[in-house]
């Protein structure tokens, strides 16, 4: 999904602002569903949700840059898919930010999803950079379960 930073889209230091880009996400988020072809097969009992997000910003998006959201599913596990999202830069090729979004499904398993479009396909193996997310994710919820 290509995009391009507008005056709509600058924060008080004149480039994107934080929440834009997490804007793009989303929408380079339903394109990356359409184009897998599992939102065809599952039907009204498909839902999936946001449960987390992790951006890291590299470089900053100036006035009238062009990028690309490169997207892909990274992994999936029997709760959740996992999805990297690249902001590349398209005047050289420089990737200013990277996100990783968990999507917990409602009403299915991911793999179950997935065997409806390929049977064959099995999920990519977790990185360590993905493992070392999660592990902070499950802290963060622990924490919050124990003060609640």
């Amino acid at each position: 999904m290509d995009g391009i930073v507008l005056t709509t889209d600058l924060d008080a230091m004149f480039h994107m602002n934080n929440s834009r880009y997490l804007r793009e996400c989303d929408l380079a988020q339903t394109k990356l569903w359409l184009e897998s072809g599992v939102v065809q097969t599952i039907g009204q009992r498909f839902h999936v949700t946001n449960a987390a997000t992790n951006i890291r910003f590299r470089k900053s998006l100036h006035l009238f840059t062009r990028y690309r959201i490169v997207s892909r599913f990274i992994h999936w596990d029997e709760k959740a898919f996992y999805i990297e999202q690249q902001f590349v830069r398209l005047s050289d090729g420089f990737v200013c930010a990277v996100n990783i979004c968990k999507q917990a499904t409602i009403g299915c398993t991911p793999t179950s999803m997935v065997k409806r479009v390929d049977k064959e396909l099995l999920s990519p193996p977790q990185t360590e950079e993905l493992k070392t997310l999660l592990a902070s994710w499950k802290l963060s919820s622990e924490r919050l379960r124990k003060s609640s």
